[in-house]
């Protein structure tokens, strides 16, 4: 789960991944709702800055919903989904995830954290992972 803003109002939108091996030479990476170049570097940087093994899968991701996600703070919703779904681990339902992701793995602040922070403890998170509780991409895997 992620929370974007649009204008003034912070949203939750659910991000979904799903990495099979693939049969093809050239491995496919498809996104519904996020941008397919963002999902190629984000994929890039999981690779080269995670250290997780991507070359060989295909990649899906769905913005649930039917929602348009352009805003980088999707960045690392989508990357923790990518890793869940290749390594088999779900995170806790009561999880938020929002932060830019770098070409260096590092996570960097979005627009409006504070109010994004706000309105998911409002509504019961419990576990918000963002820039401020990790600083690279790599020590969040771990």
């Amino acid at each position: 789960m992620t929370a974007v803003l649009e204008g003034s109002r912070v949203f939750l939108v659910e991000v979904q991944a799903l990495v099979e091996t693939s049969v093809f030479a050239n491995p496919i990476r498809r996104a519904t709702g996020f941008s397919e170049k963002r999902l190629l570097m984000l994929s890039a940087i999981l690779s080269r800055r995670a250290g997780l093994k991507l070359a060989d899968k295909d990649i899906y991701v769905n913005v649930v919903g039917g929602l348009r996600l352009t805003e980088p703070s999707a960045d690392l919703a989508v990357c923790l989904a990518i890793a869940g779904a290749l390594e088999k681990i779900v995170l806790k339902t009561q999880t938020i995830v929002f932060g830019e992701v770098g070409l260096g793995g590092e996570l960097r602040k979005v627009p409006g954290m504070e109010r994004r922070e706000k309105e998911s403890k409002r509504l019961g998170f419990e576990t918000i992972v963002s820039p401020t509780t990790t600083k690279t991409l790599k020590d969040l895997l771990k």
